[in-house]
């Protein structure tokens, strides 16, 4: 017994169960005493000791008698306990059993909207693939229909609108760019090169340099007949009298075209290289630029012609490629920086004459004082 609460110590925790078993064992000691003491009553002696043995059996009589009601109620106790303990599982259980329903009727709507969120993404998702394929199908119809007008075409208009709207397409933009180089350079209408240059080529930078280069060297390869035919040694100068139509029309579109590439490459050199840039301008052709300042170091020269380019404070010191190379009407000596036999090698392909005009524009005499001046700074600075 606890004795501040005189509470069995089973019974605070509500699992307290009574030993019936031990209640009966003690009631058939407690009646088998009471027998025992009527026996020896009747065979006392005296009527004192009789009455005394059968006040005795009475009263363990009546203390079974009273166990046995204490046992009645200690097993009525017990069937109660496990009544309570059985009902307060099931009040448990069926909580549990409430809750869960109430979490399913929460989480069913919301299970809904998720799969009903996620059949219309994926027939979004399909209706925008089907619409891209479409527009893909659409663009490739295009594309095959601006192809033939532009093969079928060297006027301004067909040829430029029909490039227009790939030129800043992601699948087809390359390929209209290509196909810009190809119309400029078969062309011989001036204001065409302006208009399709501009719309298709610009800005030029570092990353389609090569792209321009490459139209240039079309453009070189076109015109090198008809400039073979025209230059005048003698005089010094070309002399167009002889040219056809055709070939007139091409001097001239040269005349108008290569110096707008002159200056488009000119203004990305003169920006700082990229890591790892190699720049190959072999076999071009660039003529009355302004290249001032320029940086041509690790450029490959190779057969390149600068025609009266003006290449003052022109970084000269790492060209290393430069057979072939011709500048004529260029004042190479005005340049900031050159190598040894770069110099020795322009002395002798392209050496000062008197009396000729250099650089732009054709209105830039040297002489020989300047050009002895100049090239008594290029040598002292020879490494």
């Amino acid at each position: 017994m606890n004795k501040q609460t005189g509470v069995p110590p089973a019974s605070q925790s509500g699992s307290y169960t009574p030993d019936l078993d031990s209640i009966s064992d003690q009631m058939k000691q407690v009646r088998a005493a009471a027998s025992s003491l009527l026996d020896k009553a009747e065979e006392g002696s005296s009527v004192t000791d009789l009455a005394a043995a059968v006040e005795k059996a009475a009263g363990a009589l009546k203390l079974a008698a009273d166990m046995e009601k204490t046992r009645s109620e200690l097993a009525k106790l017990a069937n109660e306990t496990a009544k309570l303990q059985h009902e307060n599982e099931t009040a448990v259980t069926l909580a549990r059993s409430g809750r869960m329903r109430d979490y399913v009727a929460l989480l069913t709507p919301l299970v809904t909207i998720v799969i009903l969120a996620a059949t219309l993404v994926a027939q979004n998702w399909q209706f925008l693939r089907s619409e891209r394929d479409k527009h893909d199908d659409a663009m490739d119809a295009q594309w095959q229909d601006a192809v033939k007008t532009i093969s079928a075409s060297g006027a301004l208009s067909p040829g430029v609108i029909a490039l227009q709207p790939f030129l800043r397409s992601t699948k087809y933009g390359d390929q209209a760019r290509d196909a810009a180089v190809n119309l400029l350079s078969n062309s011989s209408d001036p204001g065409f090169f302006m208009s399709l240059f501009g719309t298709a080529l610009t800005p030029v930078t570092w990353a389609n340099l090569d792209r321009i280069v490459r139209l240039d060297r079309a453009l070189v390869a076109r015109g090198n007949p008809v400039w073979t035919k025209t230059f005048d040694a003698a005089k010094n100068l070309n002399d167009t009298t002889g040219l056809s139509k055709d070939e007139l029309a091409t001097y001239r579109y040269m005349d108008s075209a290569l110096p707008v590439i002159t200056s488009e490459v000119g203004g990305v050199l003169k920006t700082p290289r990229p890591a790892g840039a190699h720049v190959d301008l072999s076999a071009t052709l660039f003529s009355n630029g302004d290249w001032r300042g320029i940086n041509l170091s690790g450029v490959n020269l190779e057969s390149a012609r600068l025609d009266w380019t003006n290449l003052q404070d022109a970084e000269l010191e790492g060209v290393m490629q430069f057979s072939g190379a011709y500048l004529y009407g260029t004042a190479w000596w005005e340049a900031k920086s050159i190598n040894r036999p770069l110099l020795d090698y322009l002395k002798v392909a392209n050496p000062f004459k008197p009396g000729v005009s250099y650089g732009l524009r054709y209105d830039n005499t040297v002489t020989q004082g300047e050009y002895d001046k100049a090239m008594q700074r290029l040598i002292s600075q020879l490494k």
